[in-house]
C-alpha cells in the first residue's frame, strides 16, 4: 500500500435506514483526481429479503456535492443537501424515488443544512446561516472586507474561519411542496442545531448553548435542549421558547422515543472541573423543562458516543452514531471500551445490556428504523474502513450490505496487526497494537515508527489507518498505543493526565516500545516517532527529554503553551487544563512547554503544520523550528497553504497523499540511510 492509494478508496457515510428497514440511503464519498476534491453523491441500497436475489446499490444523484439524505415519513422522497460548487453553500432539496428531478427548496445565500421532516411529511425544518436584512441585493457588500471588532475571546473556528455572528445557523422550516422558508429563530448571541421534529409536530426541538459567557465556565460545553413552535409567526431570539430539557453539563445527540420519553448523550456533573468528563446514557422523560435525568449507563463507567482516531473515517460525508428508543423499549446506541467503538442495546424496563457488535470493530455512523426493527451502520477494522450492514434487532442477525473498497484491499498485501497489552511503569496495563510489514520475517530486525494519537482524551484501536499501512508497507513496524489520558478505559483513566500533561502518559508511551523490544523484532538504533496535535505535543515532549530515537515528525502541534493559550481557536480560560492562566504561573506554562527546552534536542525533527489552523496555530510548529534552526540542528519546515487542523483527516487529497509521502521520506533518509535531496540531505 502507497500513499496514491488514497486516492483510490471510497467512503460510505451517514447511512440512513428507510422508516420501514427496507433500504438504506448513503453518502458515497470518493476522489475526483483531476480537481483535487472529494465528491459526494446519494446512493441507495436494497436490504435482501430472504430467498430473493441481492440487488446491486444505485446512484441516486450526480451532482458530485450531494449529502445529507433524510427519508420523508412515507419513505418515498428524500431531502438532501447539494451544494452547486466548492465555494457556493449548500441548498435543500427534495428528491422523489419514484422518479423525477430534484427540487430546490431553497436559494438562501446563507446556505440550508440538517434538514428534518415533520412527521405529517408536509414541512421540512433545517438549518441555515442566512441574514434575511444583510442577504439582500440592496445590501451592498465592500470590495474590501471591513476590519473585524473582536469582543468575544473565542471569535474563529478551526475549519470554519471566522465566526460571524451576523450569520449563526438559526432554526428555519419551509413546505414540502415548496413555498418561502421562514426563519424561526434569530439573533447574535447563540445558535442552534440538531433541529428535530417532536412525535406529535407541535414542536422543533433544537440543542443550543444559552450561557452569556461560555468560554469562561466549566464545562466548555453545557447543552440545553430548547423547543420552537412552528407556527411562530416571528422569528425569537429564545424568550419565546420552551426549554425542554437541561443538567448541570453538556446535553449531545438527542432523540424522542414513544411515550414522550427522550434519549441524549451527556453528562450530569458534579463536583470539581474535569480535563476529560465521560459521557453517559440519559433518559429525560415527563413534563417540560426535564432537568432530572436516568442515568441509563451509571456504574458501567463506559465511553458513550465515543469515535476513534483512524484517518479513513469519511472525509466531509457527514453522519453520527445510532441513537433511539424502539417501540419495544430498547435504547440503541454507541460506545467505546478499551479500543474498540461498538453498537449496544440496554432493556429501559431491566437494564439488561446486550452488544450487538464485537470487541474488535470501529463503529462509525449508523440510524435506526423508524418501526424499532432494525439498525443501519458502518463498521471499521483493522484490515477494512467502514463498511455497510444491516442488524435485525429481533434476531440479532447482522446482514452485509456494501464493502465499498473490496477491490482495492484484495489486490493490497496488508500485514497483520497484532492487539497486546503490556504493563507500564507503575504496573498500570495499557493497550496496544503492532502494524506488521507484509511478509514479516521475526528473524530480523526492523526499524520501528511510534505513533501517538492527540486529543489527548481519544482513542486509537481496531481502526483502519492508512498512514500506518503505507510505513509498514515500507519495512517499518509501526506501533501504537493508547496511554493515560486515551478514553475508553474508564473516566479515571482518561482524566488522570489533568494538571500533568505532558507527564505519566510519555512514561505509558516508553513501556510500550520496551515491550516490542523486548521481542527481538527491533533495531533499536532505528526508531522514529511521531504524532498529531496532541501527539504532536508529545512528539515534541519526547525528542525534548528523551535521546532513544533516530528521527522524529511533529505534526501539528503544541509546543509553547502560553502562546497556544493566547491563540488557539477555544480560549483556555477554565481550570480544565490549567490551574491558572499563564501570566499567573508561568512556571507551570513553562515547565510543560517542549519549546523551552530545544537546546535538550538531539534528534533530527520534521515539522509538519497546516498554515489556516487554528486549533493548534502554525507559531507552535515555527517554534520548534526556528529554535532548532538557529541550533544548526537537522531541522525542516513542511507547511500546508489552505489547510486546518484536519489536513490528514479531510484535507485536500493531493496534500493528504504529500503529507504521508514526507513522513515516510523523512523517516526512510533516518532510519533506512535513503537519500532525501528535497530536504537538503
Amino acid at each position: 500500500m502507497r500513499e496514491e492509494d488514497l486516492l483510490r478508496f471510497e467512503w460510505i457515510a451517514d447511512p440512513r435506514i428507510s422508516p420501514d428497514g427496507s433500504r438504506v440511503a448513503y453518502t458515497r464519498v470518493t476522489v475526483d483526481v483531476d480537481e483535487d476534491e472529494y465528491r459526494t453523491h446519494l446512493w441507495l441500497a436494497d436490504v435482501p429479503v430472504a430467498g430473493a436475489p441481492a440487488t446491486p446499490p444505485r446512484q441516486l444523484t450526480f451532482g458530485g456535492r450531494d449529502s445529507q439524505p433524510r427519508w420523508s415519513p412515507d419513505g418515498a422522497s428524500l431531502a438532501f443537501v447539494r451544494k452547486p460548487d466548492a465555494k457556493e453553500p449548500g441548498q435543500l432539496h427534495v428528491l422523489p424515488l419514484a422518479g423525477g428531478e430534484a427540487r430546490a427548496l431553497t436559494k438562501l445565500e446563507g446556505g440550508a443544512g440538517a434538514p428534518a421532516w415533520s412527521p405529517d411529511g408536509a414541512r421540512i425544518a433545517f438549518l441555515s446561516g442566512h441574514n434575511p436584512v444583510l442577504d439582500v441585493p440592496e445590501h451592498k457588500k465592500p470590495k474590501h472586507e471591513p476590519a473585524r471588532v473582536v469582543t468575544r475571546p473565542e471569535f474563529r473556528w478551526n475549519d470554519d474561519g471566522f465566526i460571524d455572528l451576523d450569520h449563526l445557523d438559526h432554526v428555519w422550516v419551509v413546505e414540502a411542496a415548496g413555498g418561502e422558508p421562514r426563519q424561526l429563530t434569530t439573533g447574535t448571541r447563540f445558535k442552534e442545531a440538531s433541529p428535530t421534529w417532536t412525535r406529535d409536530g407541535r414542536w422543533i426541538v433544537y440543542s443550543t448553548d444559552r450561557r452569556e459567557a461560555p468560554w469562561f465556565g466549566v464545562p466548555l460545553e453545557d447543552n440545553e435542549l430548547r423547543a420552537v413552535s412552528p407556527e411562530l409567526a416571528t422569528p425569537t431570539e429564545g424568550g419565546e421558547t420552551t426549554l425542554v430539557a437541561d443538567v448541570a453539563g453538556p446535553i449531545g445527540a438527542f432523540a424522542e422515543g414513544p411515550g414522550g420519553r427522550w434519549l441524549a448523550i451527556g453528562n450530569v456533573l458534579t463536583g470539581p472541573p474535569h480535563s476529560y468528563d465521560q459521557n453517559e446514557l440519559l433518559l429525560f422523560e415527563g413534563a417540560w423543562p426535564m432537568t432530572t435525568p436516568q442515568v441509563l449507563t451509571r456504574g458501567r463507567d463506559l465511553a458513550v458516543g465515543e469515535e476513534m482516531g483512524s484517518d479513513q473515517h469519511p472525509p466531509r460525508g457527514g453522519g453520527g452514531a445510532p441513537l433511539a428508543i424502539t417501540p419495544e423499549g430498547l435504547a440503541i446506541f454507541g460506545y467505546g471500551w478499551q479500543g474498540a467503538t461498538r453498537l449496544a442495546r440496554l432493556e429501559l424496563g431491566s437494564g439488561r445490556f446486550v452488544d450487538l457488535t464485537g470487541a474488535d470493530g470501529d463503529l462509525i455512523a449508523g440510524t435506526v428504523s423508524a418501526d424499532g426493527r432494525s439498525v443501519a451502520y458502518t463498521l471499521g477494522s483493522v484490515s477494512t474502513p467502514g463498511e455497510l450492514w444491516v442488524c435485525d434487532l429481533a434476531s440479532g442477525a447482522h446482514t452485509l450490505l456494501l464493502a465499498g473498497n473490496a477491490a482495492l484491499l484484495a489486490e493490497s498485501v496488508l500485514g497483520d496487526v497484532e492487539e497486546f497489552w503490556y504493563p507500564s511503569f507503575d504496573g498500570v496495563r495499557i493497550q496496544g497494537w503492532i502494524v506488521k510489514p507484509p511478509g514479516f520475517d521475526p528473524r530480523r530486525k526492523h526499524p520501528l515508527v511510534l505513533q501517538i494519537h492527540g486529543g489527548p482524551h481519544v482513542p486509537y484501536g481496531f481502526g483502519f489507518f492508512h498512514e500506518f499501512r503505507v510505513l509498514a508497507a515500507a519495512g517499518y513496524l509501526v506501533l501504537y498505543t493508547n496511554p493515560r489520558g486515551s478514553t475508553t478505559y474508564g473516566q479515571e483513566f482518561a482524566n488522570c493526565i489533568q494538571y500533568r500533561y505532558p507527564g505519566d502518559d510519555v512514561k505509558d508511551l516508553m513501556a510500550g516500545v520496551d515491550a516490542v523490544l523486548a521481542r527481538g523484532w527491533v533495531d533499536e538504533a532505528r526508531m522514529g516517532v511521531t504524532g498529531g496535535s496532541g501527539g504532536g505535543l508529545l512528539t515534541n515532549e519526547i525528542v525534548t527529554t528523551i535521546h532513544r530515537f533516530r528521527a522524529a515528525v511533529t505534526q501539528r502541534c503544541v509546543s509553547d503553551w502560553p502562546s497556544m493559550w493566547a491563540s488557539s481557536d477555544f480560549a483556555l480560560f477554565t481550570p480544565t487544563w490549567f490551574r491558572k492562566p499563564p501570566f499567573e504561573d508561568p512556571e507551570d506554562f513553562a515547565r510543560r512547554s517542549p519549546a523551552s527546552r530545544l537546546s535538550e534536542v538531539t534528534t533530527p525533527l520534521m515539522v509538519i503544520h497546516s498554515e489556516e489552523d487554528w486549533r493548534c496555530p502554525i507559531g507552535q510548529g515555527e517554534a520548534m523550528f526556528r529554535g532548532l534552526a538557529v541550533q544548526k540542528k537537522p531541522v525542516v519546515m513542511v507547511r500546508f497553504p489552505g489547510e486546518s487542523h484536519e489536513l490528514s483527516r479531510s484535507g485536500a487529497p493531493s496534500h493528504r497523499v504529500e503529507n504521508q509521502r514526507h513522513i515516510r521520506r523523512w523517516f526512510d533518509h533516518w532510519l533506512q540511510d535513503k537519500p532525501a535531496p528535497e530536504y537538503g540531505l
